[in-house]
């Protein structure tokens, strides 16, 4: 089964459609080639995307 998603960037008017294999929730992280975002929302269908500067590993 696929999910199809809209997705927008914060202070921007731009828009992003993909799909995915898996539903994606509010607090996920999709990376697009090179870039990562961090999903703020989810309004049905519709994404709140937060672009992520930098991923950094940390151990406990």
């Amino acid at each position: 089964m696929m999910f199809y998603y809209k997705g927008a960037f914060r202070e921007t008017d731009n828009f992003i459609y993909f799909k995915s294999d898996v539903p994606l929730a509010e607090n996920d992280v999709v990376i697009f080639g090179e870039k990562t975002y961090f999903i703020q929302s989810v309004e049905k269908e519709f994404l709140l995307l937060q672009k992520v500067g930098s991923i950094v590993s940390v151990s406990v």
